[in-house]
């Protein structure tokens, strides 16, 4: 059964304590359909509900945007900022002269139940696992709910390396949907650091498991490829909208196993042994083994997955 985390009010409420009262108004009634709060200076206040784009009568001015500043309490060099004890995320757009024209609030929600059809692949602990997917398509959220379905079985052995807070929310003390798991935040830029912060997990907490999001940067793809040489599980998201555009992406090669395009073979086995492509929220197709389908790939060929999730009725097939 899928269904929003208990609490979800409560983190609500803190987010609408950080809007101007008008904007509070038009937009709190919609509680866990409300998606994203967009606000553009001269612009009418536009907000998503279930994938419907809406929008206000009224216009954003500079007073509002001034408003929600003050009461985030100021952003991060990577122009975010969270709310202490929940996974909602504000994000700011600037002028080239750095005055904020804009504002991007994503509400942020711990969707349970939705890794479940992984279940099975997630605790027969046969080896590391890749999702792929594009955005907005669900697989942060995806995400959180694998690192609570591995923390049931092996608690504190599993680290999150938490790329800007998206898996364990902002502040000190990560959302408690994600307990008893650790997380080790990864400070601004990521690119250079995540790779850093993913050695330290391994090299000084010794874990079973280490969840990324977001792999890519030449450093922590590196580091996954020696995680998984040192034995230690690996579960991380790639952007991609299928599994070739992970393949044609040169930045993840190295725990893909080389694989050369133009001779189209594999030089050595890939860190990941499972890939999960992401289709659309609580939609998904398995290739539960990741070289195999690589081989495909390269060969011209589609590789075959298992779809799992809320298809609509119909043959299965292929992703």
């Amino acid at each position: 059964m899928v269904r929003v985390r208990e609490g979800f009010e409560q983190e609500f409420a803190a987010l609408m304590q950080k809007l101007p009262p008008w904007v509070r108004q038009e937009v709190e009634g919609h509680g866990p359909q409300l998606e994203e709060i967009a606000m553009d200076l001269g612009a009418r206040l536009a907000y998503t509900v279930d994938g419907e784009a809406r929008y206000s009568e009224r216009e954003v001015s500079k007073e509002d945007l001034q408003f929600v500043l003050h009461r985030v309490g100021g952003f991060k060099e990577n122009n975010r900022a969270g709310i202490e004890g929940t996974l909602h995320r504000v994000s700011r757009i600037q002028s080239a002269l750095g005055e904020m024209t804009g504002i991007t609030i994503r509400v942020g929600k711990f969707v349970e139940g939705v890794a479940e059809p992984l279940r099975p692949y997630l605790l027969d602990g046969q080896g590391s696992i890749l999702l792929v997917g594009p955005p907005r398509t669900g697989k942060t959220t995806l995400l959180r709910d694998v690192v609570r379905i591995l923390a049931e079985r092996w608690g504190s052995r599993v680290l999150v390396v938490d790329t800007s807070n998206e898996i364990g929310g902002d502040g000190l003390i990560p959302h408690p949907g994600i307990r008893p798991a650790r997380r080790m935040q990864v400070p601004d830029p990521p690119a250079k650091t995540q790779g850093r912060i993913i050695y330290q997990a391994i090299a000084n907490h010794s874990p079973e498991i280490v969840v990324v999001d977001e792999i890519g940067y030449n450093e922590d793809v590196y580091e996954c490829l020696t995680a998984s040489r040192r034995g230690v599980r690996v579960v991380a998201t790639a952007h991609g909208e299928k599994l070739l555009d992970v393949l044609e992406n040169p930045a993840l090669h190295p725990v893909l196993g080389d694989p050369d395009l133009k001779a189209r073979e594999r030089r050595s086995r890939p860190s990941f042994q499972m890939a999960l492509q992401v289709v659309g929220k609580g939609r998904f197709v398995l290739y539960p083994d990741l070289a195999k389908a690589l081989d495909e790939l390269l060969e011209g060929n589609e590789p075959e997955g298992i779809r799992l999730g809320n298809w609509p009725p119909g043959p299965a097939s292929q992703g």
